[in-house]
C-alpha cells in the first residue's frame, strides 16, 4: 500500500494535522490521534499528572456522565479509549460509518470538555495509587522502573515512570489536573489520522472544531544530557516474598528518527525476538533451561530511547542466566550475525509493517506514527532501500556502539539468589 499516494494530509488549524485514508468499500471508521502532552510534558514535582488527567477523559464530560458515554458507545458497537504515553496522550476510536457523527461527538466531548469533577479526581487518584502499589510489587515492572533510573541521565524525560510515584500522586488534586489540562493538554500540538468510510471535510471540520488552534512548535523541557551515565551500574532489589527473579540489562539507545535506528532494530530482532525470543531466548531458555522467558526490546521515542534485555528465572539460576545473557550480548559485539539471520530480520520487519496495513485501525495507526515521528508517509518505500544497504558489519557496529558493557546497567529483582 502506497500511503504517500493514498493518505491525504491537511492542517485544519495552526498546530493540528489531519490525515485521511478513504476506503469506500469498508463500512467502518478508525481514528488514531495524539496530543503532545504525555509524561515528558509534566511540570516538575507533578509526576503522574499526565496519567491522572488522561484517566479522567472517559470519566465524564460537562454534558455526559461516564455511564451515559459507555451506554452510547456500546449501543452502536463502537469503542473509544484514551491512554498516556511518554511523549503523548493517545486517543483511539472505532465505529461503523453510520454512527460516525455520534461517536466523534462523544470523543470530542471527552477531549475538549472533560468534567474533571472533584469526586472523579479523588476516585482516579486512588486507582492510580493502587496501580503504583501493584507496579512496585511486580518484579518486571519494578525492574523496568529501576533500570530507567540507571539508564537515563538525571533530567531526561524518559527517566520518569508514567504512573509517577506514590509521593507525588498523593499530592495531586483537581486544581493540578485543571492546570495541566488548560495549560498543557489544551495547547499542545495534535495529530489525528482517520481511515475508512469518512469524508475529508467531515474529518477536517471535526479536528478544527475539537482542538482549535494549538502551539505549532512545542518543545519538551530539559532532556538532561544526551549521553548515557558515565559508568554502568548494577542494582539488586530484594523482594523476599516472590518466587521468581527478573534480570534486566539495558542502556540508552537512540530516538526513532536517528539514522542508527533501523540497524539497531534489526540487531534487536535477532537478539531477542525472532524464532521465539531470538538468540537470548534460544540460548538461555531453550538450550540451557535457565529461564521461563528471555528476550529483548528496543523502545524509541522523540527524545531518545533505550534497549533492554530481560529474563524471568528461578532465583537459583540468576547468576548463571545473567552470565549467559551478557555472553550473548558480547557475541553480537565480537562476531557479525549470520547472513540468514539478517535476511530473516529484514523480512520480519517488512512483513510486520505490511500486515499492519490490513485493517483500517492499522492504517490509521501507521499513518499517525509516521507523521508523529516526522518520517513521512513515503517512509516504507525508503525503508526497503535503507534495509538493502544494511550489512552484518553495520549490526556489529551498532552492538559496539550501544551494547558495550560500559553503557549497559543491570537490575536484578526478586528473592535472594540461591546457589
Amino acid at each position: 500500500m502506497d500511503l504517500a499516494r493514498l493518505v491525504e494530509e491537511e492542517q485544519p488549524s495552526p498546530g493540528t494535522r489531519c490525515l485521511l485514508y478513504k476506503a469506500t468499500n469498508n463500512p467502518t471508521v478508525a481514528i488514531h490521534g495524539s496530543i503532545l502532552a504525555g509524561t515528558s510534558s509534566e511540570p516538575s514535582g507533578k509526576s503522574g499528572i499526565a496519567e491522572l488527567t488522561t484517566r479522567l477523559f472517559i470519566r465524564g464530560t460537562r454534558r455526559r456522565r461516564a455511564g451515559k458515554i459507555a451506554d452510547l458507545l456500546e449501543s452502536v458497537g463502537a469503542t473509544a479509549s484514551f491512554r498516556n504515553s511518554q511523549d503523548s496522550i493517545v486517543f483511539q476510536a472505532r465505529m461503523t460509518s453510520q454512527w460516525t457523527k455520534r461517536v466523534l461527538e462523544i470523543v470530542a466531548d471527552c477531549l475538549s470538555r472533560p468534567a474533571l469533577a472533584p469526586k472523579d479526581v479523588d476516585r482516579e487518584r486512588e486507582g492510580l495509587l493502587t496501580d503504583i502499589r501493584l507496579r512496585d510489587d511486580d518484579t518486571t515492572r519494578r525492574g523496568m522502573r529501576e533500570l530507567s533510573a540507571l539508564m537515563y541521565p538525571r533530567g531526561h524525560p524518559y527517566r520518569r515512570d508514567r504512573f509517577g510515584t506514590a509521593e507525588t500522586v498523593k499530592g495531586l488534586d483537581r486544581r493540578d489536573v485543571k492546570e495541566y489540562f488548560d495549560g498543557v493538554v489544551a495547547r499542545s500540538p495534535v495529530i489525528v489520522a482517520f481511515a475508512g468510510q469518512i469524508k475529508k471535510d467531515e474529518a477536517t471540520r471535526w479536528t478544527r472544531q475539537t482542538f482549535g488552534e494549538r502551539e505549532s512548535n512545542k518543545k519538551f523541557g530539559s532532556k538532561g544530557s544526551a549521553d548515557p551515565p558515565s559508568t554502568a551500574s548494577r542494582r539488586e532489589i530484594l523482594m523476599a516474598h516472590k518466587t521468581q527473579s527478573d534480570i534486566l540489562i539495558g542502556g540508552m539507545a537512540t530516538s526513532r528518527t536517528d539514522p542508527d535506528y533501523e540497524a539497531l532494530n534489526l540487531l534487536n530482532a535477532i537478539l531477542g525476538e525472532l524464532g521465539f525470543m531470538g538468540r537470548l531466548g534460544q540460548r538461555v531458555r531453550d538450550k540451557e533451561g535457565l529461564a521461563y522467558s528471555c528476550s529483548s526490546f528496543l523502545s524509541a521515542g522523540l527524545a531518545g530511547g533505550g534497549w533492554t534485555a530481560l529474563a524471568g528465572v528461578n532465583p537459583r539460576n540468576v547468576v548463571k542466566a545473567y552470565e549467559l545473557m551478557k555472553e550473548e550480548i558480547g557475541r553480537a559485539r565480537t562476531d557479525p550475525v549470520e547472513e540468514q539471520e539478517l535476511a530473516d530480520a529484514k523480512q520480519n520487519q517488512l512483513g510486520s509493517a505490511l500486515m499492519e496495513l490490513e485493517s483500517t485501525e492499522g492504517v490509521a495507526r501507521t499513518s499517525h506514527n509516521l507523521t508523529h515521528f516526522g518520517l513521512g508517509l513515503n517512509y516504507f518505500a525508503k525503508r526497503r532501500q535503507i534495509f538493502g544497504k544494511i550489512t552484518r558489519e553495520d549490526l556489529q557496529k551498532m552492538a559496539g556502539k550501544y551494547l558495550d558493557d560500559s553503557r549497559l546497567s543491570s537490575v536484578i529483582v526478586g528473592p535472594r539468589a540461591k546457589n
